[in-house]
């Protein structure tokens, strides 16, 4: 499957705290996946942990916002969700997002998943 960005949007019931014991792992796989584990364990700690503090206040996290070759967003939004864009191979985005949900579904936490559902790239199809 090619897709520039793929979504987990989860069950209405599942609030941010709730992703506090998955989120390492979840971080973790995503880093992996992706090729972007930070040499500096202290500096992977760092990252984690704000995240993890946002969550256990039950606030969106930070996510993986920097230059490379893919990012996990929590967009501003009113539900529980987060996004991953990726900005080189499409099938990369397709094959990490599905290895997260695995990972979800092994805390089971109810999500969806959906593609290409970013309204910037909508309009740069067209």
């Amino acid at each position: 499957m090619r897709a520039r960005s793929g979504h987990i949007r989860f069950d209405k019931k599942v609030t941010w705290k709730n992703l506090v014991n998955a989120f390492r792992p979840l971080f973790l796989k995503f880093l992996e996946e992706t090729q972007q584990l930070p040499e500096d364990a202290e500096s992977l700690d760092v990252l984690i942990e704000e995240n993890l503090r946002d969550l256990r206040n039950n606030r969106k996290p930070e996510g993986y916002n920097r230059e490379g070759s893919m990012r996990m967003i929590f967009p501003i939004s009113n539900q529980v969700e987060f996004y991953l864009y990726g900005r080189g191979k499409v099938l990369e985005v397709a094959r990490v997002t599905e290895a997260l949900s695995r990972v979800l579904q092994k805390y089971r936490l109810k999500h969806s998943i959906e593609w290409d559902q970013l309204r910037l790239l909508a309009d740069k199809k067209e």
